[in-house]
């Protein structure tokens, strides 16, 4: 009996095939690739097990499907974007990783202050810096120039010191002034 009901059942899901097909409606097939991910296409692969997807009358919805040639520029392009190696444009000068771009900032900061302090610790401190931004980040990055969230920062916090000068004018506040300027100028545009 079990011999029986197999050949009725591929009979029976060739007649349905046959008839979809014969009703104008396009083959469009869903399997799983290697990756474990849904694939649709109008070509079932030969190693895989598709399953056929019903598709409703499309001609007047815009719904279209990608050609072969489409779907493999599409994924040539997605490739190029992923190993695209970084150049000095001002795009990829922004996209820095945010550890480097404390690194570089914090050594801005400890070689103003070296300037009017010159202690062995933070001189240490800045000679370490730049091996860590020489090894994590590259050499080229000290010399960039950022618009960020941390110059924004930057720039409040002056804005606010000058303000607050014009009222009580003490020399701690001039020089954060200074040093602030000096951050700008070295990281800023």
């Amino acid at each position: 009996m079990k011999q029986i009901q197999r050949p009725v059942i591929l009979s029976l899901c060739a007649f349905i095939l046959c008839v979809t097909i014969g009703s104008g409606q396009a083959g469009v097939y869903r399997w799983k690739d290697d990756n474990g991910k849904i694939v649709f296409g109008d070509t079932p692969p030969k190693d895989k097990t598709a399953t056929a997807v019903s598709i409703e009358n499309t001609d007047n919805s815009g719904t279209q499907f990608a050609t072969p040639e489409q779907t493999k520029g599409i994924e040539r392009d997605a490739k190029n974007r992923r190993h695209k190696t970084p150049s000095t444009s001002r795009q990829s000068r922004n996209n820095i990783d945010s550890h480097c771009r404390r690194y570089i900032s914090e050594l801005n900061k400890v070689d103003i202050y070296l300037q009017h302090t010159d202690t062995p610790r933070d001189q240490l401190k800045a000679r370490d810096l730049r091996k860590i931004i020489k090894k994590e980040c590259g050499n080229n990055v000290l010399t960039q120039k950022f618009d960020d969230g941390k110059c924004a920062n930057y720039r409040r916090k002056l804005s606010k010191t000058e303000i607050f000068l014009e009222h009580t004018s003490n020399p701690r506040d001039e020089q954060k002034v200074k040093d602030l300027k000096k951050q700008i100028t070295r990281e800023c545009r």
